[in-house]
This record gives C-alpha cells, structure tokens and sequence, in this order.
C-alpha cells in the first residue's frame, strides 16, 4: 500500500511541475516604447532625447547616440523642433519603426531601419532614410525620401504648396483635398527618382507612373496588411484617424502580442501522467 502511494504521490508532484512549467512558458512581445527627440543648440549641441512621447527640456534627458542600442521593432519616435537646426543627422539605427512623426515646424535627416506609418506635419523640413510603408504628409512640408514608399498620401486644404520627391519606388502617391473631401490626384507605380512636386506642382514624367494601380502594389498592400485604398473619393487614412505626434503615447497602434499561452499542452501531458499512473497501480494490484 505503501508503495502504491509513493508512485501516486510522484506523479501527482510530475504533473504540478508540468503545469508550473507551462505556466512559465507564456511569452509575449514587449510593448512599444515612445521616445521624443529634439535637437538642442549652444554648447549642447546635438540631438537629446526622453521616454514619452513629449520633450521636457525641464526634464533629465540623454545624448540620442543611445538611442540605436535601446530602440526595437515596432516603437515609435516623434521628432520636435528646436530653437536652432540641427547640425547633425539624427541616426536611429536599425530598428524598424513602428511610427515616426516629425513634428510640425521641425527641421531633420532622420536616418531609420524602416518605418511602418511616418508622419510629416506641416511646415517641416525633412529627409528619411529608410523604407516606408505609409507616409502621411500634411501640406505645407518640404521632406525627401530617399528609399521607397509604398504608399504616400498628402492632405491639402485648398491646393498644395508642399515640396515632396523620393528616390525610391512609390507605389502609390494620392492627394487628398480637406476643403472639397476628395481626392485630386493619384499615382500609381511611380519609378525610382521620379516622384517629384515642387512648390505644389507635379513634375512626374508621364512615362514614370501608372493611372492604375499594378498588382505588385496590391500584393504589396495586402502583405503589408494594409487594405487596398480606393482609387477615388476617398481617402486611405483621414487626419482624425491618424496618429501622429500630439496623440498621447497610449492612444499609438500596440505591436500584436506573440506565443498563446501553452497551458492546455501541459494540462494534456499532466492527464497522460495520471492516466499512466493508474496503469502502474492496476498493474501492481494484480502482480
């Protein structure tokens, strides 16, 4: 009798530890961080940054020559203004950002390892460096791409007056008109170097884009796990849905979280544990 129960009493502890185990083995993705960049001039001097998604000069803040060794995939930076322009290049590194919004006013060469949804607020002075996924563009922006764009949208008031070119592959570039809610203009499939606008007028060469979109950008749409946007009429993304620099860092899009919990595999090794065990004490009753 004795025996028996030692063998009960072992299988039980197995399958504890089992289930311990598996408890143990739920992993999930860490959240996005937001950092604020600004560039601070006089014997300063170079970019300094903060963890929220405002900088306080008030506040304790670091050299962002860090910030390549702390940003990951998916967090997201927005970069303000200065009182002086900035000297430097301001070098993220090589994380693929989940958002970057330069904010309105503010002058920088943002170099990046990619950017999924890249904010230019009106007023700004800019270049990335970077593939970008969806870039949002507020008129009046002066701002260079120099990778590709998948998908570019500028919102006008009355008529443009930005200055945009790229010097990648856009695959998309679309207009879209607050004051008439529509859109004015779309590209599609513009080639490497020639998406151009200068003072609000295109200067796209004819034989550089296409009026329709191509299946290489749908397919790349859908990868990127963007609907399709419409052709006309509608804008992909209007400004009250997006998610640029003055949102709180809450209200920003959460990278999606990874690795189901594995408790119902344990449960199920725990079960045959048991089940295992009842065999063992059948099998010694009848020895």
């Amino acid at each position: 009798m004795k025996r028996r129960s030692k063998v009960f009493a072992s299988l039980l502890a197995a399958a504890a530890l089992l289930l311990s185990a598996g408890n143990t083995l739920t992993v999930k993705a860490e959240e996005p961080v937001t950092y604020s960049v600004q560039y601070l001039g006089g014997e300063i001097n170079q970019w300094r940054f903060l963890t929220g998604s405002t900088f306080d000069t008030t506040q304790a803040h670091m050299g962002a020559d860090l910030l390549p060794t702390l940003l990951k995939d998916g967090d997201l930076v927005v970069v303000y203004n200065g009182e002086d322009k900035p000297q430097k290049t301001l070098d993220l590194g090589s994380a693929k950002l989940g958002n970057l919004t330069v904010y309105q006013g503010a002058t920088a060469i943002v170099t990046t390892g990619g950017v999924k949804d890249c904010y230019i607020l009106a007023d700004t002075y800019c270049a990335v460096n970077g593939d970008v996924t969806n870039a949002y563009l507020y008129d009046n922006a002066t701002c260079t791409f120099n990778d590709n764009v998948l998908d570019m949208t500028l919102y006008i008031n009355d008529k443009p007056h930005s200055n945009i070119t790229c010097g990648g592959t856009v695959g998309r570039f679309y207009v879209y008109s607050l004051s008439a809610d529509k859109s004015t203009n779309v590209f599609y499939d513009i080639a490497a170097g020639a998406m151009k606008m200068e003072n609000g007028t295109f200067q796209i060469p004819y034989d550089k884009y296409s009026p329709t979109p191509s299946e290489d950008y749908t397919n790349a749409m859908e990868s990127a796990s963007n609907p399709v946007p419409p052709a006309e009429d509608t804008p992909a993304e209007t400004p009250a849905e997006s998610t640029p620099a003055q949102m709180p860092a809450d209200e920003y899009d959460h990278v999606p979280k990874t690795g189901d919990s594995t408790l119902y595999l344990w449960l199920f090794c725990a079960s045959a544990a048991c089940l295992t065990g009842g065999l063992l004490l059948r099998n010694q009753k009848h020895s």
